[in-house]
This record gives C-alpha cells, structure tokens and sequence, in this order.
C-alpha cells in the first residue's frame, strides 16, 4: 500500500473526514510500530530472574563488626623522686629519726665533698679518667637522699640532689671523661656539689662531717673512774702474789 501519512492534527477545522482519511491515518501508524510487536506478547522476565535468584547457594548475612575497641591512655602523674618508705626501716638501731638524719646527711656530705673534688680537678687524677662518678660517688649519695626524704619534713633539698645527679651522671662516667665533651662543664658541677653541701650541712667546714661523740654526765664519768680503779687494783693485787 501506498499511501501518505495523513496526521490527524493535520486536518483544518471544518473540513469533512472521510472514512479513507481516517483508514490513511490507522494504516501509517501501524506501518512505524514493528510488526513483532503485534504478532508477538513481549516475554515475561520475572519468573526467570526468580529461578536464577533461587538457584544461588545461600548467603549468609554480615557479621557484625566487632565494636571498634578504645585505647585507653593512662596517664601517670610526675612521681616523687623517692617513695614512700616506712622510717622504721631507714633508721638504725639504737638511733632516733634525729640521730638516722644527722648520720645520712654527714654521708651525703662526704659523697658531694668527694665530687666536689673530682669535678675540680675535671675528673681526672693524675691526668687519667675516673671512673668513680656515676657509678659510685653519685650512685651512692641517690641512694642515700631517697633513704632521707620520707624521714624529713621538708625534702626539697634532698629531690632537687636527686635531680642535679640524673643529670650530672652522663656526664661523670670514664667514657664522657675520655671524650673531653664535659671539659668545661665540671668546675660548674664541683661549684653546685659546693652549695648543696652547705645546704646539708648547715656549713663548709669538713669538721661538720665527722661524727662526734656527745659528752659523758658526770655519772657516767664516776662509774667508768670507778670501773678503770677496779681494775688497777685487781692488777697491783695479782703482782704482788
């Protein structure tokens, strides 16, 4: 067939539709539309997708991700220098905490005399490296200021030795000494051990660290005359038999 494509808003009001104007009209629409189209009903895919989705081996649904575990971050607050430690146990026998104090601090006294000393002469002797800072001048005095601290009311003096030798042990083994890097620091050192013994002591006199027996009363002064009589004639008496 051959006919025009007649559109239907092509057609003027008031003219008269005929019956082939009409059939022109239905004839062009369904030449443009595939003929498959008519003869054939567009194929159902629903059920094939069913099949397939049921033929897939189950899965199994998502773990849950474990909850996501916080880090906790302890923070310590500076410590003391020393610890807490029962005064009983620091002082001597026989010795009040007065007493145990006095002794310690004749002790530190002599330990920042001796690198008082040694950090004069740079820490040599005789032009040979000592090796008697940190591990035993130093070693020691820490030693003895964190025996003292719990003992005492007021042991700033005490932390702040503690302290001076953290720092100063570096500095003060044979190793550091053979390397020359502290050269100029140690007359430094020896001056601050200086004034950390008169701190302690209450003086730079050495007379300060030697221990001095308290005086006898007179009672005890009367029962040793006697004692020492006693036996001078026990003595005299056995020389004449």
């Amino acid at each position: 067939m051959n006919s025009q494509f007649v559109s239907p808003f092509s057609i003027r009001a008031g003219e008269e539709v005929t019956t082939m104007d009409l059939l022109a009209v239905i004839m062009n629409i369904v030449n443009r539309v595939p003929i498959e189209r008519l003869l054939f009903r567009p194929p159902d895919h629903t059920k094939a997708i069913e099949d397939f989705a049921r033929s897939l081996p189950p899965t199994e649904s998502p773990k849950e991700a474990p909850p996501e575990q916080k880090t906790t971050v302890t923070t310590k607050t500076p410590e003391k220098v020393a610890q807490a430690v029962s005064t009983s146990v620091l002082e001597r026998p026989g010795l009040s905490t007065e007493e145990t104090v006095a002794y310690q601090n004749r002790e530190i006294g002599k330990q920042l005399l001796a690198m008082e000393s040694h950090y004069a002469q740079r820490m040599r002797i005789a032009g040979t490296p000592c090796d008697c800072g940190a591990t035993k001048h130093l070693l020691y005095m820490e030693q003895l200021c964190l025996e003292t601290i719990p003992m005492v009311s007021a042991p700033s003096t005490y932390e702040e030795i503690i302290s001076w030798i953290r720092e100063a042990e570096p500095k003060s083994t044979e190793a550091a000494v053979r390397s020359g890097k502290y050269d100029q620091d140690y007359p430094v050192l020896s001056g601050q051990a200086r004034e950390f013994r008169k701190r302690v002591m209450g003086t730079l006199s050495p007379a300060a660290m030697i221990e001095s027996k308290a005086p006898i009363t007179l009672e005890e002064a009367k029962k040793l005359a006697a004692e020492e009589a006693a036996r001078e004639i026990e003595k005299r008496w056995k020389e004449k038999k």
